[in-house]
């Protein structure tokens, strides 16, 4: 059994030689990006809905005055169909407007001698086509990289639905233009995005939340009162404005979007009491309790409408229509999650190297200063800690495993730091062999070295 021993020598100043440091080379953080990169075309969200919302507008309007001249109208045209949903197909019926309607109505309306008086005037009919037509130039501008990376899937990827394409390319160019990391694995996110949307008309989503704590709180009568009961302050509300930009920009593309929001609230079970004596009076149902209730608690957060511009409202982060929270203590770990617990922690050198288990006890020591987020807990020494990490490596290499067994088609929105370590961490689960990375859009850029 290895090495928390091995590890702790190397914290407290033994350290190992330069042959053992370099003996396995590190896991690379994922495959080159592909030749054809996806461009970041910022507020590309936003540019979407504004094309859409004009042409719909202009179409409701052609529709009001095609409407009007239709029980006049010379030759009996047919009917108006509905208006479509797809974007492609609204596209598609504007132009059906102009040359089935309302040009035959301006032939009709200044045809010199044999000109005809319908119940909606030339100049009018005039200026409504000259709208649709403008607002149509201006959302196929818009759409133009929608649609050029829709044909660039439709031929890496053929036999799926164009609306396939159109969705996933529409939430891939948001994912792009949000993502901080150059170093996010393209590839892999792409076919997840297009399994997803093909298989259930929307992206998949998962985010960690990370649970609001108050460890000073420990030592107190009711121990168990360190687990908070609302999301005010905490990490997932210092990340809520970059996140909703996320999820907005979805939104004004018309990406449907499904998200699972998975509580992290075993830290302490799975790594972090290892190093540090369990308090004595912690009520194990009494914490149950209040992990069950921070369920409520995440998703009335998330969801929540808050004020916006010039009076309006929006959901803090998202809009709650296809929202899932879980907590990861109700979920017990299948047989496969604890036998990747159990493989890191017995040779955590055989999936990580030195510097990576040196850049997280560097980032944990910061953990206990004052006003941090273990503050109030007692800090371990250089051996407890090393015990800590090596656990806390096993326990994100699990939790990607349970990624991975929850829906391999997940695209997790990774909100910590350092990204390239988190997801080394988070990889070892997903895939042992390092060569299939998890599917991730970063919040932070990635970290150097």
């Amino acid at each position: 059994m290895i090495t928390e021993t091995a590890f702790c020598d190397s914290l407290v100043g033994e350290q190992r030689s330069s042959e053992e440091q370099t003996s396995r080379p590190r896991t690379p953080p994922g495959p080159p990006r592909p030749g054809r990169d996806v461009p970041r075309i910022q507020g590309i969200g936003d540019a979407l809905a504004a094309a859409r919302t004009q042409l719909d507008l202009r179409v409701d309007e052609a529709r009001e005055a095609i409407n009007a001249v239709l029980p006049t109208a010379p030759g009996s045209p047919a009917a108006l169909p509905p208006v479509p949903v797809e974007p492609r197909l609204v596209l598609e019926h504007a132009h059906f407007l102009l040359s089935t309607y309302l040009d035959s109505f301006l032939a009709a309306v200044f045809n010199g001698d044999q000109s005809v008086r319908l119940p909606v005037s030339g100049k009018r009919l005039k200026k409504v086509s000259r709208r649709l037509r403008d607002a149509i130039e201006e959302f196929v501008a818009r759409r133009e990289p929608v649609a050029t990376l829709a044909e660039v899937l439709a031929d890496g990827h053929p036999g799926l639905c164009p609306a396939t394409y159109e969705r996933t390319a529409a939430a891939m160019l948001v994912l792009a233009a949000w993502d901080a990391s150059h170093m996010s694995p393209t590839a892999e996110r792409t076919e997840s995005l297009l399994r997803s949307v093909d298989r259930e008309g929307r992206v998949r989503l998962a985010l960690f939340v990370c649970p609001p704590v108050d460890f000073t709180q420990i030592n107190g009568e009711r121990p168990e009162l360190y687990l908070l009961d609302h999301m005010h302050g905490s990490v997932l509300s210092r990340l809520a404005g970059r996140l909703r930009e996320l999820f907005r920009g979805l939104e004004c593309a018309g990406v449907e979007v499904e998200l699972l929001a998975l509580i992290g609230d075993t830290d302490e079970d799975d790594y972090l009491w290892s190093g540090i004596p369990v308090p004595a009076r912690l009520d194990r149902l009494a914490l149950d309790a209040r992990r069950e209730a921070l369920i409520d608690a995440v998703a009335d957060y998330l969801t929540e409408e808050i004020p916006g511009p010039r009076g309006s409202t929006h959901p803090r982060v998202f809009s709650g229509k296809s929202l899932t929270v879980q907590r990861l203590s109700a979920m017990a770990p299948s047989t496969g999650c604890q036998e990747v617990y159990a493989c890191v922690l017995e040779a955590p050198f055989a999936y990580f190297d030195q510097r990576d288990l040196d850049a997280e006890a560097a980032i944990m020591r910061g953990l206990w200063g004052p006003g941090s987020y273990y503050d109030g807990l007692p800090e371990p020494d250089a051996e407890a800690l090393a015990g800590i990490i090596v656990r806390k490596f096993a326990t994100y290499a699990m939790q990607g495993r349970l990624l991975r067994e929850i829906d391999p088609d997940l695209v997790l929105i990774q909100t910590e730091r350092p990204p390239l370590l988190r997801a080394r961490m988070l990889n070892v689960g997903w895939d042992k062999s390092g060569c299939s990375p998890l599917p991730t859009a970063d919040l932070f850029a990635p970290e150097e070295g």
